[in-house]
């Protein structure tokens, strides 16, 4: 496993991205793929972006249409200080809530971009490589494939928030 730290421009929300080798160490379990529909807080029906866009189920491809596995692939890691974040907003906001100074609303999008921006970084260094932002809506346990190579990742995270991007070859058509 080779783990290659990549420069970050000192943002808030990108305290810590890496890039590993996971060839041949994906965890393949297409349950993964309904994750979206169970509930979460004011989301009884799960993600409001399942079936609306192409890289969410129902209509993303399967992973083993999708990657190459006889080739290399990674992933790139993004932290974020969801700890941090919240104490910040709570000096700058003292009534809101512990809920409301952890919203996603406030940080969610700039951590995304920030990994969209690395993938796509990663990608021109290796020519012909593809990625996606949620490979569990492709079958990939994204959880049990981050523990077996003993990334530290919380499921419902409290502290530190994990964002893990899948970067590969394309599998080719026949």
């Amino acid at each position: 496993m080779s783990r290659t730290r990549l420069k970050t421009d000192g943002n808030e929300t990108a305290a810590n991205i890496s890039t590993i080798e996971v060839t041949g160490q994906l965890v393949v379990d297409h349950r993964a793929r309904v994750w979206c529909n169970l509930p979460y807080p004011d989301h009884p029906l799960g993600c409001p972006n399942y079936g609306k866009t192409p890289e969410c189920p129902p209509r993303a491809p399967c992973i083993e249409d999708w990657l190459d596995f006889s080739r290399s692939h990674w992933f790139i890691i993004a932290r974020f200080d969801l700890d941090g974040f919240a104490a910040r907003m709570k000096s700058r906001h003292p009534r809101w809530s512990a809920r409301q100074c952890r919203c996603c609303l406030y940080w969610q999008k700039s951590v995304h971009n920030k990994l969209s921006s690395l993938c796509n970084d990663f990608k021109r260094a290796h020519q012909g490589t593809i990625f996606s932002l949620r490979p569990e809506a492709m079958g990939i346990n994204v959880f049990s494939t981050a523990n077996a190579l003993r990334i530290p990742i919380e499921v419902r995270p409290r502290k530190t928030v994990t964002k893990i991007a899948l970067v590969g070859y394309p599998k080719e058509s026949i």
